[in-house]
């Protein structure tokens, strides 16, 4: 039962690390465009992650699912998703109008339409408690994913030092 409860969590986790990284790989340059809308990154650096940060996430996801040095896979996806929990923080409480562009265009965006739910039924709900919304479902999404990588990891530790 833990190794099945285990799996599922490496499985959560490494599909949406594959899934956002798919939606990345095809569109770059909108990659590009959120990464610079963060307002954090240096200019140079924004074109370099826009084109690496997804393969990265591809290679984390696919190893953490397969197996493949997996607790380094889920160390990375911790670190990756507690980077992007402080710079969507930082600029939730700036009011910085931004669109996450962790899971591709914001009309398919689970957070986008969550938001855009509330504010269908709080018409008097501004552009920027709007982006705030929007931007603390981002964060919970990845305090979950984090929870479920740091789970898969606990317990593979366990595993592995259980004779």
């Amino acid at each position: 039962m833990k190794r099945l409860c285990e799996w599922c969590l490496r499985w959560i986790a490494g599909s949406a690390f594959i899934y956002a990284a798919a939606m990345k790989i095809l569109v770059p340059c909108e990659l590009a465009m959120d990464i610079y809308h963060y307002e954090i990154a240096p200019a140079a650096l924004i074109n370099i992650g826009a084109i690496l940060l997804p393969y990265v996430e591809l290679i984390l996801g696919g190893c953490l699912i397969f197996g493949i040095a997996p607790r380094g896979a889920a160390l990375g996806i911790s670190l990756i998703l507690g980077f992007f929990i402080i710079i969507l923080s930082i600029n939730m409480i700036r009011g910085v109008d931004f669109e996450c562009g962790c899971f591709g265009k914001a009309e398919t965006d689970l957070c986008n339409r969550i938001a855009l739910e509330i504010q269908r039924q709080h018409p008097e709900m501004d552009r920027i408690t709007f982006v705030r919304v929007r931007t603390g479902c981002d964060v919970i999404r990845d305090i979950i994913l984090i929870a479920c990588s740091t789970l898969a990891l606990v317990m593979m530790q366990r595993r592995l030092r259980t004779p």
